[in-house]
């Protein structure tokens, strides 16, 4: 794994794997800091211009207090699963995709958290954006940045709505049931 470093509409990404922004294919934000595999951070070569930008100024005057980890990291550094979406009907029947804790993206594309590859009715990347709110530990479903639409229970989805085990979201000619895992019970947040 490569560094990641923040594009300027605000996206992380792999540069080892990617020139430029896979989302919105922006440059990378010369003010925002690159963070190493380990989630360090990393400085970057400055631009042209050595004036540091007010936000720079602001971070290096803020004193160092270690390395900023997300809530339900491990320690192995991987996000933990917290459920599976089950395709249960369309051309991917029978795969079931992991689901992790906060933002996971449904798409065609190979780079998406979950990958839809066989059904050509749904957009390339972020068809639609399954989401599991650690804090109270529920799931949300809302419609991605494409013009495909996603429904839960054959209702349209338009907005971010909670769903529950056994919901069908659909998007394309794809049907996937919620199949939650019981996090409470295991302890993977504290």
């Amino acid at each position: 794994m490569g560094k990641m470093v923040r594009c300027t509409e605000g996206h992380f990404y792999d540069t080892a794997k990617h020139s430029s922004c896979p989302w919105c294919s922006k440059p990378i934000d010369l003010d925002s800091p690159a963070t190493d595999a380990g989630g360090g951070a990393k400085t970057r070569p400055l631009a042209a211009d050595p004036t540091p930008t007010p936000a720079a100024a602001a971070r290096a005057a803020a004193p160092a207090g270690g390395v900023t980890k997300r809530l339900d990291e491990t320690e192995v550094g991987q996000r933990p699963v917290v459920g599976w979406l089950v395709c249960i009907e369309g051309p991917d029947t029978g795969r079931d995709y992991r689901l992790h804790s906060e933002k996971n993206f449904i798409g065609r594309d190979n780079t998406m958290d979950i990958c839809l590859g066989k059904d050509d009715t749904i957009s390339r990347a972020r068809h639609a954006i399954i989401t599991f709110e650690p804090k109270k530990r529920t799931y949300w479903v809302q419609p991605g940045d494409s013009a495909g639409l996603v429904y839960v229970n054959e209702d349209v989805v338009h907005t971010p709505i909670q769903i529950n085990a056994n919901d069908i979201v659909e998007v394309g000619k794809s049907k996937l049931m919620l199949v939650p895992f019981d996090t409470t019970k295991y302890r993977i947040f504290a």
